[in-house]
């Protein structure tokens, strides 16, 4: 069987005066939460960091090994992170299945302000620009890995509508 080409969705923030990459977001898929792409995602991480780019990385998949381990990392399902250019911290933000997404800070090039990015807006637009309502069938099980007691009754709660349809 060929290989499948899978796209990877970068978006970046540039000067546009020096076209100098200020800040990138970076959407995690399967492919970088696994090997063999795990590894270059870290160097990718790593270069990044060397140079003085502002990093968001947003992991909304369950599955696969986030690109950098912490013993005082939450163990959430979903999680956004930012690393401001030359930090020595990382900003969390740990988000459960039932949370609302949150709004982050964009960081831009000194003396700008850092603007924020409201992700439940920016991912509501996504789906329905989308039409993933066309193929997504929610009635399904979820996939692995399996979810809570808590959780699953949280989406058995909220999917209740659709399932009476069937």
């Amino acid at each position: 069987m060929p290989p499948i080409e899978v796209r990877i969705t970068t978006v970046e923030i540039r000067d546009t005066a020096s076209n100098t990459l200020v800040t990138s977001i970076e959407i995690l898929s399967p492919v970088n939460k696994r090997e063999p792409g795990i590894t270059p995602y870290r160097q990718k991480r790593q270069r990044l960091y060397r140079a003085n780019v502002h990093l968001i990385e947003i992991d909304l998949l369950r599955r696969g090994t986030r690109p950098f381990v912490h013993p005082r990392l939450p163990s959430v399902p979903y999680l956004v992170t930012l690393t401001r250019a030359q930090a020595q911290e990382i900003e969390v933000w740990s988000i459960a299945l039932s949370d609302l997404l949150p709004v982050i800070p964009v960081p831009l090039r000194s003396p700008d302000a850092d603007v924020p990015l409201d992700l439940a807006s920016a991912l509501r637009d996504i789906y329905h620009e989308a039409f993933y309502n066309l193929s997504i069938d929610y009635r399904e099980p979820p996939l692995k890995p399996a979810l809570s007691e808590e959780e699953q009754a949280w989406v058995d709660a909220l999917l209740m509508p659709l399932r009476t349809k069937a």
